[in-house]
């Protein structure tokens, strides 16, 4: 990764002013969701939602100089780089980009136009998220992929009177909802003239009451019958998720990998190496993924991501780490896994152990009484400064219990 675009992912949560075309929208969250916000690199859910929109031949410059907007130069610079040698769309030297890297290389193109994209993937849903991330911020009002799912579904079947008495949308916005649904993506009703601040808050507040499986940051933020379950105690995440604790035939009883639990149940123990396990609520399972990104050259001091984990119970009974790991001298890596409490297990120790397999279960070190919910981290060294390589990503599976 260049230096240019190092400094991008360092600032980019800055707000941003864009050139011309549609009107500004900052890429700011409004609050703690800044911190789910994935980089835009190589790899990334938004690193990948770039690069198949400036792949698309529906991607003009009309498209990139007015409504990502980019300033033209930049907008030139890649329709340009796309069309290959002979400056013509669909022939034979036409290239595809592969990565932000090459994006990031253009001449005009910079840290301003990289933001610009991204939140344009963004709100447009060519990003790939988790439903508490990030999607948008539009006049200030702040969207994660429920939220914008939720909003989506009102305005494009919700009647004219609905919308202004039940949803509080003032009546110029609401008309204006009306006349233009139907919307498939939260960044054209946030750039919709009339839609200001008030319009969308308001539609935020009364459509905050998640469905099962959504984020939520308090009971009354779920549905009927739903309650907010597995929100971080060490402020890592807002959000735990809306479940249902009903009781559900089956729980408790025994499962193999030939004799599988009853639907809306996952067996927990066979990640860990048993052959039978035990029937649990599935929503006390998850995998949660940290596109790291994290480069290793000699680190002879430990180097670290991080991973928030939220709605599961409140402990955890299997736990399995999966590596994306490239490196020219991986048996060097000694790697700690550490939980939200700060116990730690000795992921793998390569000197004495080897080159680091894909998937690891975690059997040793972390207790099974302490915190699920919250932020893990994975450390990674080279005491012996050999080598040198990159984390790309790294996924935490866990299944989880009441204390």
């Amino acid at each position: 990764m260049n230096s240019r675009l190092r400094r991008f992912l360092s600032f980019s949560s800055v707000p941003l002013l864009l050139s011309c075309g549609a009107a500004a929208v900052s890429d700011t969250p409004a609050d703690a969701l800044s911190a789910q916000a994935q980089e835009l690199a190589s790899g990334t859910p938004a690193g990948n939602g770039v690069v198949l929109f400036l792949n698309d031949w529906a991607t003009t410059f009309a498209v990139l100089d007015t409504e990502v907007p980019l300033n033209s130069q930049a907008a030139q610079s890649i329709i340009t780089s796309r069309n290959g040698p002979d400056g013509i769309a669909h022939t034979a030297d036409d290239r595809r980009f592969v990565s932000i890297e090459q994006v990031d290389a253009l001449p005009q193109v910079g840290p301003a136009a990289l933001t610009a994209l991204e939140t344009y993937a963004r709100g447009t849903g060519r990003v790939e998220l988790p439903v508490d991330g990030w999607v948008g911020t539009f006049h200030g009002v702040s969207f994660n992929v429920a939220e914008a799912r939720r909003a989506l579904a009102v305005v494009n079947t919700q009647p004219l009177a609905a919308l202004q008495t039940t949803y509080h949308v003032p009546a110029v916005a609401a008309n204006a909802m009306v006349a233009a649904r139907p919307f498939y993506d939260i960044l054209r009703l946030g750039r919709l003239p009339s839609v200001d601040a008030t319009a969308l808050q308001n539609l935020k507040t009364a459509t905050q009451q998640g469905e099962e499986g959504d984020p939520c940051t308090g009971a009354a933020t779920c549905g009927t019958g739903l309650h907010c379950e597995g929100i971080p105690y060490d402020g890592s995440s807002p959000y735990g998720r809306c479940v249902t604790t009903s009781s559900l035939p089956g729980d408790g009883a025994s499962c193999s990998r030939f004799v599988p639990c009853e639907d809306g149940l996952a067996c927990h123990g066979l990640d860990s190496g048993a052959t039978e396990g035990w029937c649990r609520p599935a929503w006390m399972s998850g995998e949660f993924t940290a596109f790291a990104d994290l480069t290793l050259q000699g680190n002879t001091t430990p180097r670290t991501s991080t991973q928030p984990v939220v709605g599961l119970a409140t402990v955890p009974e299997d736990i399995t780490v999966e590596l994306d790991l490239a490196h020219n001298n991986p048996s060097r890596l000694v790697l700690t896994l550490e939980d939200p409490g700060g116990e730690t297990a000795l992921l793998w120790d390569g000197p004495n152990e080897g080159t680091p397999p894909k998937r690891i279960p975690v059997t040793r070190g972390i207790p099974r009484d302490g915190s699920v919910n919250g932020l893990w981290k994975l450390h990674i060294v080279n005491p012996s400064g050999v080598g040198n390589g990159k984390l790309r990503e790294w996924k935490l599976k866990l299944t989880s219990r009441w204390d």
